[in-house]
């Protein structure tokens, strides 16, 4: 059956948002539900800067949608509040290291902020320079700094930990007084770091533990209130995307995605609540969007890596055999295939982003290890991204 067409004027008549923002909104009008805790502890590390005191590395990880950053954000406008009222000195950098992932990058994303009327090149500088200029930088301001490294994995998985060393040792060589925070998405971080420079990071390590089902419930009940019209939405839909998404990570950006999906069907069918059968509509839908959309972000070999599997009719691989299916596809393209083991790299970023299952097992007959690899994709979803994959490349 066709589906029935909607309008703008449509959508804008449909009683169902109240201020859609507030979904969306990285601190919500009524502040931020169950991380009491975990302000706290940061509260109680970050106080000495205002006795003008610098405040070693103090690491802050846990899984994405878990607070983090929303937490620092608020926090970060408390002390610069706090500092003002007290006449302390007190100057803010916040880098995002999914954007600026080398040493040199983040060196000058930080000069820019720390010495806004001057202009900073973002390309063309060697590490030595950028070093001398954030060395010079810091000791003419002569200030307290707070410095926030968000998503630091990112650097330290593509060009080691020089950046971390260098702040955690700092303090030793410069006039100002630098204070350190590290925001990490994935919890084993402490991977990408050498020993030399664990031993000279601070041991506080601040854990966002995913949320939970009732935790979950409670924040989607919060921006219901204010998002959407009363009657909207109702409990048992709250409950379900909660548990939802709480078995899949307890993530509330994607929960309050998924509750925001559910909004926009039901608009698209005319209808001025959000009922519980939505809530798997909206959910298989997103899952496919997602898919497309990381698809489109890979590079050339991980989309031929990815074209390989999805060309498979099967729901379940053995990963000796994907290497084998790659190198098919390349050589199909005319492209000369990546070695193994930056394969197996692939496959394992392809789990963390959720593009598959994956699993290393050990074979006591054959006295080896096996990854295998899961595609749980419909038919109809793998035809479509085999013709994404092959346009694209």
């Amino acid at each position: 059956m066709e589906k029935k067409a909607v309008t703008f004027a449509s959508v804008l008549q449909n009683p169902i948002y109240k201020n859609r923002d507030v979904l969306y909104a990285l601190l919500p009008p009524t502040g931020l539900l169950h991380r009491t805790e975990q302000k706290n502890e940061l509260i109680m590390e970050l106080a000495p800067i205002l006795m003008n005191s610098a405040v070693s590395c103090v690491f802050v990880y846990g899984n994405p949608g878990t607070g983090k950053t929303a937490v620092i954000t608020e926090l970060m406008e408390e002390l610069a509040e706090e500092a003002k009222k007290r006449n302390v000195k007190l100057l803010k950098a916040y880098v995002n290291c999914s954007e600026n992932r080398t040493e040199t990058t983040i060196l000058v994303d930080v000069l820019s902020q720390l010495n806004p009327g001057k202009t900073y090149p973002r390309i063309g500088w060697t590490r030595s320079k950028a070093v001398a200029e954030f060395a010079k930088t810091l000791n003419d301001i002569k200030t307290n700094i707070i410095m926030v490294l968000d998503e630091v994995d990112y650097a330290l998985k593509e060009s080691g930990d020089d950046i971390i060393y260098r702040l955690s040792r700092i303090n030793d060589s410069v006039q100002s007084k630098v204070s350190t925070l590290l925001i990490s998405n994935d919890v084993r971080v402490a991977d990408y770091i050498k020993p030399r420079t664990q031993s000279t990071l601070g041991r506080v390590k601040v854990i966002f533990s995913p949320y939970t089902s009732e935790e979950l419930t409670d924040i989607l009940k919060d921006r219901v209130k204010n998002a959407f019209n009363k009657d909207v939405v109702s409990e048992q839909v709250v409950q379900k995307i909660a548990e939802i998404e709480a078995s899949r990570g307890g993530d509330a950006r994607k929960a309050l995605e998924l509750l925001d999906s559910c909004a926009k069907i039901s608009i698209s069918k005319n209808t001025n609540k959000v009922t519980l059968d939505l809530v798997d509509e909206a959910d298989k839908l997103l899952e496919k969007d997602t898919i497309f959309t990381l698809v489109a972000t890979l590079t050339k070999h991980q989309k031929l890596l990815y074209l390989a599997m999805v060309q498979s009719n099967s729901n379940e691989l053995d990963g000796g055999k994907v290497y084998k299916m790659y190198s098919e596809v390349c050589e199909k393209q005319n492209v000369q295939p990546l070695s193994i083991r930056s394969i197996r790299t692939f496959l394992v970023n392809f789990s963390e982003l959720g593009l598959i299952k994956s699993e290393v097992t050990w074979l006591r007959n054959l006295r080896k290890k096996s990854r295998t690899i899961e595609l749980n994709i419909d038919a109809a979803t793998r035809k479509k991204l085999r013709k994404v994959i092959r346009d694209s490349i």
